[in-house]
């Protein structure tokens, strides 16, 4: 009689599977590893990005990096990193928050302030309490003597410096900068802390008054460097009332915060280099009065607190006309991407190398030391 004809039989008389189903199985296999593999990068870009660059200067630390910072910023684009972020606080996994200089929540109305309180054209002020210099585009620069730390000593085998560099993800761009610009002086030491989605209105996400403690603690700086600013145009809480931003509660408050903050790091024996915000882009859907406000208060307060150093930048990403530009025709690097397409971030390696090596100088400058 006909039947159906069965395939190969093996020892016990199960039928044997065909070569072509193996290697579909083990494609299959492979592609939902694959898959698996390119969720799990995605979603923890954020954080394998963070332990490149905190990873040692090297070949395997630029390729790292080189990889992983797309990759963090697609993940903040989409808003991956809150996710993330939720679901690790849901579960209880204490992770670094991290993204863009844009913050979790959704940005308040915000609040006109005069065009007065942008800073003159043409000028640079580095503020110090050791002291107060003006250096116009004429070179023409004053100074004012005030009490002040010790002098920093100049960096050596027997005195190395660590520089501390903290903020948010603009922070992060900073110390990309640094550790660029000063990977080849032999006794510096770079130690990027900043954190995305990071400031200093939301500080129940993350609060910079608990952590530079630790972060000094640990690694023992002489010079702390801030940026940050980005996530703080924002109304915020504080004694259990919603303070709205461009009061004069909101400046009295946020001012109180930075000024802690410098106590915090002045307090331990470390200067600060504060370094203000850049312009940002016409769709950046950040207003520049607002980052203006916070300028202002930053440079305020470096006033006032020995030992602490602000630096503006108001003017470093903006073209000759004093617009701001995501190129910029860099002395001895022609025209470069200086800032990413949000036009907020600050594009690595053209931008993060301007402002690194801008820092540099202002750290040289106002400490009389070779970096």
């Amino acid at each position: 009689m006909g039947g159906a004809r069965r395939g190969p039989v093996g020892p016990a008389g199960a039928p044997r599977r065909r070569a072509g189903s193996q290697l579909a199985s083990a494609g299959r296999v492979i592609g939902v590893g694959l898959v698996a593999f390119g969720a799990w990068f995605l979603f923890d870009a954020r954080e394998l990005y963070q332990s490149a660059t905190s990873s040692p200067i090297g070949t395997r630390r630029s390729v790292s990096m080189a990889i992983t910072h797309p990759v963090a910023r697609v993940e903040d684009a989409l808003g991956l990193d809150r996710l993330v972020d939720g679901v690790n606080r849901v579960i209880g996994k204490q992770g670094s928050p991290g993204g863009s200089a844009v913050g979790p929540p959704p940005p308040p109305p915000t609040t006109t302030l005069p065009a007065t309180t942008l800073p003159p054209r043409g000028r640079t002020t580095t503020t110090t309490r050791s002291g107060t210099t003006t250096t116009t585009r004429s070179g023409t620069t004053t100074t004012t003597t005030a009490p002040g730390p010790a002098p920093l000593a100049q960096p050596s085998a027997a005195h190395p410096l660590t520089i501390l560099d903290i903020g948010d993800s603009i922070g992060e761009d900073l110390g990309i900068g640094l550790a660029n610009v000063l990977a080849g002086a032999p006794h510096v030491n770079v130690v990027q802390a900043s954190v995305g989605d990071t400031g200093l209105a939301n500080i129940g996400y993350y609060d910079w008054l608990v952590e530079l403690p630790r972060k000094i603690a640990t690694y023992h700086p002489q010079v702390v460097v801030v940026m940050l600013g980005g996530n703080d145009v924002q109304s915020f809480e504080a004694g259990g009332q919603v303070v709205q931003l461009g009061t004069p509660a909101w400046s009295r408050i946020y001012a109180q915060r930075v000024a802690q903050l410098m106590s915090e790091a002045t307090s331990s024996g470390a200067r600060v280099l504060w370094v203000g915000m850049p312009v940002m882009g016409p769709t950046s859907g950040l207003s520049n009065v607002d980052v203006a406000r916070e300028n202002a208060i930053y440079a305020a307060q470096a006033e006032t607190h020995p030992g602490v150093t602000y630096v503006s930048t108001q003017r470093l990403f903006e073209d000759p006309a004093g617009h701001y530009s995501t190129y910029l025709d860099v002395p001895g690097s022609g025209l470069v991407q200086v800032r990413d397409p949000d036009e907020i971030h600050i594009d690595p390696p053209g931008g993060t190398d301007l402002v690194g090596g801008y820092a540099v100088k202002a750290m040289e400058r106002a400490w009389h030391v070779k970096l």
